[in-house]
């Protein structure tokens, strides 16, 4: 095996672990604020469920005020995060209301 060869393969199993690292800190981090904003996440549905409002009007509201709420306890959230708090938000009031 060439030494280059070698400083290849350290460099790629290098690269596996990493990427193992980064993931693992990202899932507890999701899980953190999925498990910090559920709550404010299934109060606003269960409010927005029995509104008026159109479908798209009420995940546009919930979504606005999922935003506001973590902003004002001090985080950012992505659209991806705040989209999904809505989804576990809107499965659980349809668990519990059928």
């Amino acid at each position: 095996m060439s030494i280059g060869a070698w400083f290849l393969a350290l460099w790629n199993k290098f690269l596996s672990a990493f990427n193992g690292f980064i993931k693992e800190v990202f899932d507890a981090e999701a899980k953190l604020l999925i498990g910090q904003f559920k709550d404010i996440a299934i109060m606003v549905v269960a409010k927005l469920a029995t509104s008026d409002l159109s479908s798209d009007e009420k995940r546009a509201q919930a979504f606005k005020e999922i935003k506001e709420a973590a902003l004002a306890a001090g985080k950012e959230l992505s659209s991806s995060m705040v989209n999904l708090l809505i989804e576990l938000a809107v499965a659980r009031w349809k668990a519990l209301n059928p």
